[in-house]
């Protein structure tokens, strides 16, 4: 009775998108209670439609709940990480100007106003900038790396979201179709002409399309009706053989 309710489940609710696992648990749980039998199965599947769309709405959020806060944390971790570096960054060029002027201060009092060993003080400053250039070097590498990853991750985020666009779009569509084929079998349509698919616009709602499935299968009907013959007889009352193949013929097409 399990894989019963499970099936009955997946055929009666495909547009809600849940996931197997959730189907198939709620058929263990409902296979426990004992209550279910072929009779009243069809019954006890349509009493879940209320749970069962709470739950999707439920898990939807969790869903969208969890992509924001990812993408809200990684954002916040990038800011930061950006920030920082942004505050060494300054630090490094506010200590290479101290350095800067220092030097300045230093060669002025050299003897000669700063004309003496001139060589050693740019030496010295060329030293210090190199060094400067270097940290700055890593920390806009550091940046550049932390950039790609949010990058990375921003994809990742995307591709998660597309992927339940999709699945939801896709539960759609089977979801319309096969209430287009419930609406064509109610109707009397045949399953060779339910088999070949109908062009709905995507805009026409329930209403519409049973009216006009409706209109489709009183049109088959009349097709499918059988033609009145008549049958031209001799006067003695005897069928020519031309006649008799025109009456096999009729009672063919019946």
């Amino acid at each position: 009775m399990k894989d019963k309710i499970f099936q009955a489940l997946k055929q009666a609710f495909p547009q809600l998108g849940l996931g197997d696992e959730i189907l198939l648990a709620r058929a263990e749980a409902l296979d426990a209670t004992g209550l279910v039998t072929d009779e009243n199965l069809q019954a006890v599947v349509t009493s879940q439609k209320a749970n069962l769309e709470a739950l999707q709405k439920s898990n939807d959020k969790r869903v969208a709940d969890a992509l924001a806060k990812a993408k809200k944390d990684n954002e916040a971790a990038a800011a930061k990480l950006k920030a920082e570096h942004e505050t060494a960054l300054k630090a490094q060029k506010d200590a290479l100007e101290d350095a800067q002027k220092e030097l300045e201060e230093l060669k002025k009092k050299q003897p000669g106003g700063g004309q003496g060993g001139g060589q050693e003080t740019n030496a010295q400053i060329d030293a210090l900038k190199a060094a400067y250039d270097g940290q700055l070097a890593e920390i806009n590498k550091t940046i550049k790396a932390l950039q790609d990853t949010n990058n990375d991750y921003s994809a990742k985020i995307k591709a998660m979201q597309d992927e339940k666009d999709a699945a939801a779009k896709a539960a759609a569509a089977k979801a319309r179709l096969d209430m287009i084929n419930a609406k064509a079998k109610e109707a009397g349509i045949p399953q060779w002409r339910i088999d070949q698919g109908f062009n709905f616009a995507d805009d026409m709602d329930e209403t519409k399309i049973g009216e006009t499935l409706a209109g489709f299968a009183a049109d088959i009907k009349k097709q499918m009706l059988p033609t009145e013959t008549r049958f031209a007889h001799q006067g003695d009352g005897k069928v020519t053989s031309e006649e008799a193949t025109d009456i096999a013929k009729s009672i063919l097409r019946k």
